[in-house]
């Protein structure tokens, strides 16, 4: 049985990327040939562009797991990305390593210790507490962010574009 902790961590990384998915492929679609120098576009002059959106989506979702084994975290590392579709094969492996996350797998990790580091700072965390504290409000911080960008380039997307798959009950 899925554990309620990996549903609403790696449930959530899961449907949440795949929304991200469907929603670059619109912004793929509307922005044509225009599409990979938007990567560069960031919402104010103090923002990190889209292009920083997309690996900050994957460095707080798979990259989170990681974390959890080794017990080290920080910044996104620096990666070149150079094109839209760079991008979007980034999210496909998100979700290819966040899909080969098992519940167990997930549940032996939760109470590992985990050191976020910036420098000087360090924040400890247990492994619960850096996934639903630290990780996941990252993780949705990024995706709102890049789904922001899209709308004010003007692809036409609606909040049902972000929500993705809801998780229903038809009883």
């Amino acid at each position: 049985m899925t554990t309620p902790i990996y549903k609403a961590t790696i449930g959530a990384y899961i449907r949440q990327t795949e929304a991200l998915a469907a929603i670059m492929a619109k912004g793929r679609e509307h922005l044509g040939d225009k599409v990979d120098a938007f990567i560069n576009e960031s919402l104010c002059e103090d923002m990190l562009p889209f292009s920083f959106q997309i690996k900050s989506v994957h460095h707080a979702s798979a990259g989170a797991i990681t974390s959890l084994e080794t017990g080290h975290a920080g910044p996104p590392p620096a990666t070149e990305l150079n094109d839209y579709a760079a991008l979007e094969a980034m999210v496909a492996d998100t979700l290819e390593k966040l899909k080969a996350v098992s519940a167990d797998d997930l549940d032996k990790l939760l109470g590992n210790d985990v050191v976020f580091a910036m420098g000087d700072m360090k924040i400890p965390f247990t492994g619960m507490g850096y996934l639903t504290s630290f990780s996941l409000p990252n993780f949705y911080f990024h995706v709102t962010t890049a789904y922001n960008l899209l709308r004010r380039a003007g692809v036409p997307l609606g909040k049902r574009h972000f929500l993705g798959a809801m998780d229903m009950n038809f009883g």
